[in-house]
């Protein structure tokens, strides 16, 4: 983050800007590996938004797939989304040439989690509704892993990108070796799931501490992905609806941040789980969606509108990213003279021999255009001929 995240800095976050759009509920966000632009997936379009400005970049027609998951892909101008249309198989699609460069066929129901792995930019993940988890990658045809009879599976990568997590039926975690595939997983965590919640995200944390897993009720909690032990629970956030809300760390691991079913976002210190800041939104509507600025000091959530917070300070909001957050000398130059006016050109009259020069020059020209033939010279032509012109096909880049 661009500032230092404390208690207080977490109050001052507020709505920046609403990015109007249809009235169609959002499934998924997700910033590219640089933060410059974001991805909003709903069922009828996918929509890349500029992080800086809030302007949408560009726009990808849905209708025929209707996705519920969307994530950035490599090279930054393709993007992976599910579909619950066509074979229920995730397409990459080129957002340059609107067309479709890879189909990934595998699952019977639709997709509802896919995690691209860090440090490489060939492979991902993805979980189903299917109760199946793949592995895929670019460089082949088909699934490099497949793991079977998971009840409703969430999966995702660590940081590193050397291991992976996923959870079956909402009271096991499994940790994968991706070095080791073809063996058991290397750990495996059972709960006892006493409030009968259901798990609906599952995300390390920036610095592979800790594991967070999100629930359709009123808390969240967080675990050691190395014993399995209980870190710490994230409660007092309203979901009467039961929602499958979705929370997230601050790229420090410092703060947890997830909204409620009233519009309002919860903020806790992720190592107490201390509230520390209860942010109102705009809308009325419940957050369903929230994604962390990668590098700089923003946040989006979203249901029908996607809203961008940014910290308020001093009556301005504060956008530094993260490669600027040392302060700089500022150098000041000796100031420079302003140029002097251009003169303004005004014409000369002209005298009788030039005014004789310059109408048969003009006499000249006319006469020539005639001879060859000039498109506004209708002189040669019968009644109703139209002489044949030639048109140029122009192209903007």
């Amino acid at each position: 983050m661009s500032m230092r995240l404390n208690d207080e800095a977490m109050r001052q976050f507020t709505v920046a800007k609403i990015q109007e759009g249809t009235n169609v509920r959002k499934s998924s966000l997700d910033f590219s590996a640089d933060g410059r632009c974001l991805l909003v997936c709903d069922p009828s379009a996918l929509t890349v938004i500029s992080s800086s400005r809030q302007s949408v970049l560009c726009q990808v027609h849905m209708h025929n797939y209707n996705p519920e998951v969307a994530c950035f892909a490599q090279p930054a101008n393709r993007v992976l989304h599910s579909s619950s249309k066509t074979n229920f198989s995730i397409f990459c699609q080129d957002l340059n040439t609107r067309s479709v460069v890879r189909k990934f066929c595998g699952h019977f129901k639709s997709a509802h989690i896919l995690s691209t792995q860090p440090g490489n930019s060939n492979v991902f993940i993805s979980a189903g509704r299917d109760d199946e988890v793949y592995m895929w990658d670019f460089r082949v045809s088909e699934h490099t892993y497949h793991l079977k009879k998971l009840l409703q599976p969430l999966c995702g990568y660590d940081p590193t990108g050397k291991t992976f997590a996923t959870t079956s039926k909402s009271m096991r975690i499994d940790i994968h070796d991706v070095r080791m595939l073809g063996e058991k997983p290397s750990t495996k965590f059972e709960y006892n799931n006493n409030d009968a919640a259901d798990w609906s995200q599952l995300q390390f944390s920036p610095d592979g501490k800790s594991l967070l897993l999100s629930t359709n009720c009123s808390r969240f909690f967080s675990v050691s992905p190395l014993s399995g032990s209980f870190h710490q629970a994230y409660a007092g956030l309203c979901n009467e609806q039961h929602l499958p809300l979705k929370a997230a760390f601050t790229p420090d691991s410092q703060f947890v941040l997830s909204g409620d079913d009233h519009g309002q976002v919860y903020v806790w210190r992720a190592s107490s789980g201390k509230l520390a800041a209860q942010l109102k939104d705009r809308s009325v509507g419940p957050v369903r969606c929230l994604r962390v600025h990668p590098t700089a000091t923003m946040f989006v959530t979203s249901n029908e509108r996607v809203s961008f917070w940014m910290p308020k300070r001093n009556g301005a909001y504060d956008w530094v990213e993260e490669e600027l957050k040392e302060a700089q000398p500022v150098v000041k130059s000796e100031a420079t003279p302003k140029p002097f006016p251009k003169p303004i050109m005004l014409p000369m009259p002209m005298t009788k021999r030039n005014q004789s020069q310059f109408f048969l020059s003009l006499n000249n020209r006319f006469s020539k255009r005639r001879r060859m033939g000039h498109p506004d010279d209708e002189s040669g032509l019968e009644d109703g001929e139209i002489r044949e012109t030639v048109s140029y096909n122009c192209r903007f880049e």
